[in-house]
């Protein structure tokens, strides 16, 4: 099993590359002012929507589901820590991708 952290930090919106595997996407982050939450949308390197608008929580998996289905394994991704805000993004939470 591989698993390390991804590397965020506490700011309002942001947006990164990263690969996961075998596979590079693009996250970008928004904060949600009204619903106290992040936004994410999570892009193939060829910026092609793979899903937009999940909210970042902690346990659950971002990866999962996502288009295209089986011939993909994108792993997981997910926050571990305390509810993800802009002043604490990164710091009280981890991002964490797993090949689980």
């Amino acid at each position: 099993m591989t698993r390390y952290s991804v590397a965020v930090q506490p700011l309002p919106a942001q947006t990164f590359s990263a690969r996961f595997g075998k596979t590079a996407l693009v996250i970008e982050l928004q904060w949600m002012a009204r619903l106290e939450v992040f936004r994410v949308n999570i892009l193939n390197a060829l910026g092609v929507p793979l899903t937009s608008g999940r909210f970042l929580l902690p346990g659950v998996d971002l990866l999962a589901n996502l288009y295209p289905p089986p011939q993909v394994s994108y792993g997981s991704l997910t926050i571990e820590g305390d509810q993800p805000s802009p002043d604490n993004l990164g710091l009280t939470n981890t991002l964490v991708w797993s090949d689980e």
